[in-house]
């Protein structure tokens, strides 16, 4: 599915720059000259790390010949790139006056400032291809304009979408390619620390298009780098880009294709959590989350030092006082953290996405639910000025979203509409990321690949992503942080469509096929859950009889599961899932979180709100049995 990265925004740039049989096949004569294409990267110099039993567990050494490129082979790549860029410049020339003329107001929009990508290792890579692709200039010769308006450095929020649409896959597998995971020998900040907000079915156009009730976000935005992402042409189901995003790998590589949690996926694609585990064990790893799955997946492999799974507060029907409680124990897990360690702490939010399903994208309700993690995100990035105040350390934030949603009331999301493929990433750090820029690479596969190089490492060499900061030469600065900058973002994410036919068909029936088993799977828990409740409750005659029917019950399922599981992972595979797999055949155990309180080693931010005091070592539940959703 590696052509589908490029789906949707190529049809922007065809939009954009006016390219389509009926250009094509117009008459006159137009020439334009094309930029040299990108030099060609050279091998960066590999390392193995000292943790030999960490380099083992998440894939981490390479030998120098491993590592090498194949330049002949990037040769050719470059020379069939070059025609190309002709071939398109030659018939896209002959609209180029109508862009001009479309693009004279949007062009004092945006300022692009050109900056210097990060080395990594000394490491010299190429430059963006995107300067290959879009001409500095370009002139028609059969009717040049009277008068020439001054162009800036590019044309205003169509060249920001036709950036967007030829993101440069080429270079970011030769980034992948050269780079081993290994640590960096030297931090700038022995004790880094990053914290990873993760807001589950969040648009960021509805953000945007409500600046009086989302002025935490958008602070977030100005202090920060920011890109309008898509996730086009891979399926928009929570898990799935979830486990992209806290593992470094798209769907189609670990065979997650639905909400149903899959333990021994982790152990093949390890999670950031286990990663950063493995290399370095001091790092203090916390995960705070109200959706189980999430919480399951932080504890997975070696899994986060603390994982607090907050289930549905009783009553809390929309999600929001739920959500209040995430906020709550993220502040006092940032108050409560050693200025002495790293840390890593991720913070899950699903109320939005809870409120798309039941109301729909374009709800007050929905608005509501953004509001409302706005005014948590407030109080989260208080509590991390305050402790930045205290101690003289620094955090690097990083908010990410998973998928969008439908506007109206009903699926929600699974499919291809831009609502849906919608996504963002935000990183914000003043020594490490520009304020109130754009960015037009990142993608949500990237945050693994950086959290691991805020900490010293290289991303694993099997990564789908790369650190943020590798990316800096698609920054792009508006002329403000403020009327500019809402709107080359809102013009970026306008600029997004559909992808193929061929594509949006496979990835429904990807989306129908493999829903079938979780929601048998989820029946089936019902009536089961159901069934226990009743035996549970000593009612004569009525209790045994439940109890003796969980078990022909909990077969049927299982065995309704593996029938439909089966369907779902051979249409899946012939989708493009290439981890696709029926086996392990029967259905996985949820997700638990045992309420036990032999040690009461967890930081005491957890007695603060778990007031109960059901707490473990290592994982724990803070409030009502934990509940998919």
């Amino acid at each position: 599915m590696g052509y589908s990265n490029h789906i949707g925004r190529v049809g922007a740039l065809a939009v954009t720059l006016g390219v389509g049989w009926a250009v094509a096949s117009a008459p006159g004569v137009a020439h334009a000259e094309p930029s040299a294409p990108s030099a060609s990267s050279e091998s960066s110099s590999t390392t193995t790390t000292s943790n030999e039993e960490s380099s083992a567990k998440v894939g981490t050494t390479a030998d120098d010949g491993a590592a090498a490129p194949d330049d002949e082979a990037e040769k050719e790549v470059a020379e069939a790139d070059d025609e190309e860029v002709v071939d398109e410049d030659e018939d896209e020339d002959e609209e180029a006056q109508d862009v001009e003329a479309q693009d004279v107001e949007a062009q004092d929009a945006v300022d692009v400032e050109d900056t210097d990508s990060v080395d990594v290792d000394d490491a010299e890579y190429a430059e963006a291809a995107v300067v290959t692709l879009v001409s500095d200039q370009v002139t028609s010769e059969p009717a040049p304009q009277p008068e020439p308006t001054p162009a800036a450095p590019m044309g205003g929020s169509a060249m920001l979408a036709s950036l967007a649409a030829v993101r440069d896959e080429l270079e970011r597998n030769v980034i992948r390619r050269n780079t081993v995971a290994t640590q960096v020998t030297a931090l700038a900040d022995e004790t880094p620390n990053v914290l990873l907000i993760g807001v589950d079915g969040t648009n960021l156009s509805r953000v945007l298009a409500n600046p009086a009730t989302t002025t935490n976000f958008f602070s977030l935005i100005q202090n920060g780098t920011t890109a309008a992402s898509t996730i086009v042409g891979h399926t928009t189901i929570s898990n799935p880009s979830w486990s992209s995003i806290l593992t470094g790998a798209w769907g189609e590589k670990t065979g997650v294709i639905n909400n149903i949690f899959t333990p021994w996926t982790y152990e093949k694609w390890p999670t950031v959590f286990t990663q950063l585990e493995t290399l370095d064990g001091d790092i203090v790893t916390t995960s705070i989350a109200n959706w189980n799955v999430i919480s399951g997946i932080a504890d997975s492999g070696l899994g986060a030092d603390t994982v607090v799974n907050v289930s549905q507060v009783e009553g809390d029907t929309n999600w929001l006082l739920t959500d209040d409680e995430v906020g709550d124990l993220t502040e006092a897990a940032i108050a409560a953290a050693s200025a002495d360690a790293a840390n890593f702490m991720f913070s899950y939010f699903v109320g939005v996405d809870e409120n798309g399903h039941l109301y729909g994208g374009d709800s007050p309700e929905y608005a509501a639910a953004v509001a409302n993690f706005d005014r948590n995100l407030g109080e989260i990035l208080q509590a991390v000025s305050t402790w930045e105040a205290a101690t003289g350390e620094k955090w690097t934030i990083i908010m990410v979203t998973d998928h969008g949603h439908q506007a109206q009331k009903g699926l929600g999301h699974g499919f291809q509409s831009p609502d849906e493929t919608s996504t963002f990433v935000i990183a914000s750090n003043p020594e490490l990321f520009g304020q109130g820029v754009i960015n037009l690479k990142y993608s949500i596969v990237d945050v693994t690949p950086t959290v691991l190089s805020l900490f010293g490492f290289e991303p694993a060499e099997d990564s789908d992503g790369v650190p943020l900061t590798d990316l800096d030469d698609a920054d792009v600065t508006p002329v403000d942080n403020d009327a500019a900058l809402r709107g080359a973002l809102l013009d970026i994410i306008g600029k997004y469509g559909y992808p193929d036919i061929g594509t949006t068909l496979a990835l429904g029936a990807r989306t129908i096929f493999a829903s079938v088993p979780y929601y048998v799977d989820m029946l089936t828990t019902g009536i089961t859950d159901s069934l226990q409740t009743i035996a549970d409750a000593g009612i004569f005659l009525i209790s045994p009889l439940a109890q003796l029917a969980i078990v022909p019950v909990k077969f049927v399922g299982d065995l309704a599961y593996v029938a439909t599981n089966f369907v779902a992972q051979i249409v899946a595979r012939l989708t493009g899932v290439t981890g696709a797999s029926i086996f392990p055949l029967w259905p996985p155990a949820p997700p638990t979180f045992p309420e036990s309180p032999e040690e009461l080693s967890t930081p005491d931010l957890v007695a603060l709100v778990c007031s109960d005091g059901r707490v473990s070592s290592a994982v724990f539940a803070c409030g009502a049995a934990a509940v998919a959703v």
